[in-house]
């Protein structure tokens, strides 16, 4: 357990969103407003949901390819709870991961994946909850720096935009690291989405631009919403390992 002076600084960097007071403690390790679908079945299993303030995640890697990911999506997803752990000296938190560019050698076939966290700093337990090929909208091209262009309101069209919103880059984040002044993301409107494109058409190797849709869960309902049904398999986990309150049954 943390200790006093832990537990001291540890109340200035989280928030209580959802659960008793009194409940166990669990981290939603997010900059990007997953509580708002993690923290409610969470909290009806008994725990107190806290959210880290001022955490970033972003640290082991983005979409947008300006900061690569050091390993692969489970390590990443377990390295976010255990640093949010680590911080807030909060012993338990969930952190979630995307993969949307393919990787076949950890699941064959899958076009995508979303996968939560859970790890356990005082008992040392640690898995990860994960589902493939859900319905979240990710559709990307190179396409002339022209809103108005065919290509571009096909995509556009495509990816639900702007509910779902845009990310601009010079270059596709799939194929190198990308500068992050060069990358414009969560684009809802014209004007900034024709400003991103003509910035990035400058700056990019044949004068298109990479338009693909913007992953992060609080841009993107479609992605919230898998996040939301890997959620659903995660507490059902936490069930069976022991966490939460007991179930009631009829009489």
């Amino acid at each position: 357990m943390p200790s006093q002076a832990t537990a001291s600084h540890a109340a200035q960097l989280i928030q209580r969103v959802a659960g008793p007071a009194d409940g166990l403690p669990v981290l939603i390790a997010t900059m990007h407003g997953k509580e708002a679908v993690l923290a409610p079945p969470l909290a009806e299993l008994g725990f107190q949901v806290l959210l880290p303030l001022d955490y970033d995640t972003d640290m082991l890697g983005t979409f947008s390819g300006d900061v690569r990911r050091p390993g692969t999506a489970v390590e990443a997803a377990l390295e976010k709870a255990r640093r949010a752990c680590k911080a807030t000296g909060i012993s338990r938190a969930i952190s979630s991961e995307g993969s949307y560019r393919p990787c076949q050698t950890l699941f064959p076939g899958a076009r995508n994946v979303e996968l939560l966290a859970f790890v356990d700093m005082e008992s040392g337990q640690e898995f990860v909850e994960y589902m493939t090929d859900l319905p979240t909208r990710f559709v990307k091209d190179r396409v002339p720096a022209d809103f108005s262009s065919p290509e571009v309101q096909a995509l556009l069209s495509a990816m639900g935009w702007p509910e779902v919103r845009a990310l601009v880059v010079p270059e596709d984040p799939g194929q190198g690291v990308v500068a992050s002044e060069w990358v414009f993301k969560g684009l809802a409107d014209v004007p900034s989405l024709m400003e991103a494109m003509q910035v990035c058409a400058a700056q990019s190797s044949d004068g298109r631009v990479h338009l693909e849709s913007d992953l992060r869960a609080h841009m993107n309902p479609t992605r919230m919403a898998s996040v939301a049904r890997v959620g659903e398999r995660l507490v059902q986990r936490l069930r069976r390992q022991g966490y939460g309150l007991p179930l009631q049954r009829a009489a």
